[in-house]
């Protein structure tokens, strides 16, 4: 009987083995030393698809960063580079994720945001070119309206623009959506999705609530109104709780890990769908966000016109010229930065 139970412990491992996917992906952290990209590594060291976690930063705490994940069992292999050493933290990555960030403070504008994170995004871009330029590229730096364009325009005067490699992270408004939907109708947020479109500022995003699952699941106008404008605006609202000193971390380390899985599913040869940031000209715009199907060689299908109420097609043609304008400051911003490119 010992024996037989023994063999049937086995055989359980050994059926577990076997299906436990194969750590074959490497990403590379871009500004992993501050407060986001340290959580965020934290939450990329545990996932088991990952087998070398790059972490850079102009910051040289970020070595000791890679040496403390090192010391947890299990997970991915962790390295960290500083300085002068961002293309070899960049070599052979399958996955860049760029999460450096100076901190939103009330009333910033987004030209001043982008002066302040574009010239670490253009470093990337630069060493991508020398590096790596067959690599996914994910931005999390705000405002992501115009930083994703402006990656876009570096990696295309460099030789190297993929448009379907280049994803804006606005994962954490399908999240907030979700969290907030399910508070006012009070329901667990497990249970609801809220499909969210457009861009990703107070003025751009547009939750759909006629599209909500469960069907069951409902708002009234007047409610639909109230939660965009709550979700448009809480990122705002977390800047000032904390005094201006920093912008959400915990919430949107937690949605960036959750957009890297699927884009991990991805290269790994699956069709995914995700909800980003990226080049799509199918709404009076060439960047907008919304559910789209990624596959290994990067995006198939972007997402596309669908009915729309008459609330959520007010939002959209109200939010399309904004989304211009923050294109352009993206763009423009690369011939403040390197006139001579």
């Amino acid at each position: 009987m010992l024996k037989l139970y023994t063999r049937l412990l086995q055989t359980k491992a050994q059926a577990k083995i076997k299906c436990m996917p194969v750590r074959n992906v490497q990403v590379s952290v871009i500004g992993a030393a501050g407060e986001l990209g340290s959580n965020v590594s934290l939450l990329l060291k545990q996932n088991h698809k990952i087998k070398r976690l790059q972490l850079y930063d102009d910051d040289e705490k970020v070595i000791g960063a890679a040496i403390e994940l090192n010391h947890l069992p299990g997970g991915a292999i962790v390295s960290g580079f500083a300085g002068d050493d961002l293309n070899e933290a960049i070599r052979s990555s399958q996955l860049i994720l760029m999460v450096h960030r100076i901190p939103r403070k009330p009333g910033k504008k987004r030209e001043a945001m982008i002066a302040a994170n574009a010239p670490s995004l253009h470093k990337l871009c630069r060493a991508m070119a020398d590096e790596n330029p067959d690599a996914f590229l994910a931005i999390a730096s705000n405002p992501i309206n115009s930083m994703v364009p402006f990656a876009s325009s570096i990696l295309y005067k460099y030789g190297i623009y993929n448009p379907f490699k280049v994803f804006g992270i606005t994962q954490i408004d399908i999240n907030r959506t979700r969290a907030c939907t399910a508070k006012a109708l009070k329901v667990s947020s497990n249970n609801l999705f809220v499909p969210v479109i457009g861009g990703h500022s107070d003025e751009t995003i547009i939750p759909l609530f006629s599209y909500m699952t469960p069907v069951e699941y409902t708002v009234d106008p007047c409610q639909a109104d109230s939660l965009t404008h709550l979700v448009r605006k809480i990122g705002t609202e977390i800047v000032f709780r904390k005094q201006g000193t920093e912008a959400a971390v915990a919430a949107v380390a937690w949605s960036i890990n959750e957009f890297c899985d699927s884009l991990i599913d991805a290269i790994n040869g699956n069709e995914v769908d995700a909800t980003c940031y990226i080049a799509n000209p199918y709404f009076g715009t060439r960047f907008f966000a919304g559910h789209s199907t990624i596959g290994p060689y990067g995006v198939i299908r972007p997402f596309r016109k669908i009915p729309l109420n008459d609330y959520e097609t007010f939002l959209v043609n109200r939010s399309v010229p904004i989304i211009n304008s923050d294109v352009s400051l993206g763009e423009d911003h690369v011939k403040i930065l390197i006139p001579k490119l």
